[in-house]
């Protein structure tokens, strides 16, 4: 089998830890200064996050972060995925989500229909949906339409037939005769519809995928299947864990999930990561919520978002 791997070659756990530390170190170095600064204290206010699991992890850090600059601010994060969290805006039960997708054109109207305006959209981060195979996986790439063909029950991107066996992927050794598990989230995260609309060419899925809840049960069930394939955040790499790199067909340069693809677009599977909020067209933002925003944006935030796993947005 012909591996064509552009950027980065088969990288391991400890590759990518080296890689984000060493990325961190240039970040930091390039792009820390000015730091942020606090503004006037803000008296008793509150923020209220539910959504994206994407990045409940990274909200945290945001959090506890500007909680040592505003320590009067209190903010409550909810982790309910990206559907729940618009729920949650339209009923008034948090004023800020956290989203891995932008908003779909169902959501737009519901928002739409029950306040009369379009919601705020303020991109924080960038990631990618990437793939992962068992660390014992020789696979070192895939592309776009093999993950149809493994994924889908309709097969819009191009396959001609579907790939149920390792074999099918060119494997020769102990795995090729095994039975590919196709895992991946749930339908109420932004991973579960991004894949869908670009490996899937919007197809459905087919009925032995397996959806788990939450990135660590999807981790946990490749490290202990060897034969298991499936989709998370690239924020993810536990050890046992593999990434391929994506190719858009089969035999051209395969892509890496990395901080210069993904803020490129030249990853397949690249996404911005979004808070929403309510504002009304005309209205200033609360100065709660600006501030923290403005904290997530600044250099010290993005500096934790690439600490934390996430791609920093681009400079322009």
């Amino acid at each position: 089998m012909t591996n064509n791997v552009s950027l980065i070659k088969s990288p391991s756990y400890q590759f990518y830890r080296q890689y984000r530390k060493l990325l961190l170190a240039l970040f930091l170095s390039l792009y820390f200064l000015p730091a942020y600064a606090a503004q006037t204290p803000l008296q008793n206010q509150q923020i209220i996050v539910t959504g994206s699991a994407a990045l409940s992890d990274l909200i945290s850090l945001w959090a506890d972060g500007y909680a040592s600059q505003h320590p009067d601010t209190l903010i409550t994060i909810a982790d309910t995925g990206s559907v729940a969290g618009i729920d949650a805006l339209l009923n008034d039960s948090a004023n800020v989500i956290l989203s891995s997708s932008p908003l779909n054109p169902h959501q737009l109207q519901q928002f739409n229909r029950r306040f009369n305006y379009s919601p705020t959209s303020v991109a924080v981060a960038m990631d990618g949906v990437t793939i992962y195979v068992n660390a014992q996986n020789p696979l070192q790439q895939i592309s776009l339409v093999q993950l149809d063909a493994i994924y889908s029950s309709t097969l819009r991107c191009g396959a001609r037939t579907f790939i149920h066996k390792w074999n099918q992927l060119g494997e020769t050794g102990w795995l090729a005769n095994a039975a590919i598990k196709a895992l991946g989230l749930t339908d109420n995260t932004g991973a579960y519809h991004l894949f869908r609309h670009i490996a899937l060419c919007d197809g459905d899925y087919m009925s032995d995928f397996q959806a788990l809840t939450g990135a660590s049960s999807l981790e946990a069930a490749i490290i202990n299947s060897p034969d298991a394939i499936g989709f998370s955040s690239s924020a993810a790499h536990a050890a046992g864990l593999k990434v391929l790199a994506i190719s858009r067909q089969k035999n051209k340069a395969a892509i890496y999930p990395s901080v210069q693809s993904i803020q490129t677009g030249h990853y397949p599977l690249t996404r911005k990561l979004f808070v929403i909020i309510n504002n009304p067209p005309g209205d200033k933002i609360s100065p709660a919520i600006k501030s923290f925003l403005d904290y997530a944006l600044s250099p010290v935030g993005q500096a934790i978002a690439l600490k934390a796993g996430y791609v920093p947005l681009p400079q322009h």
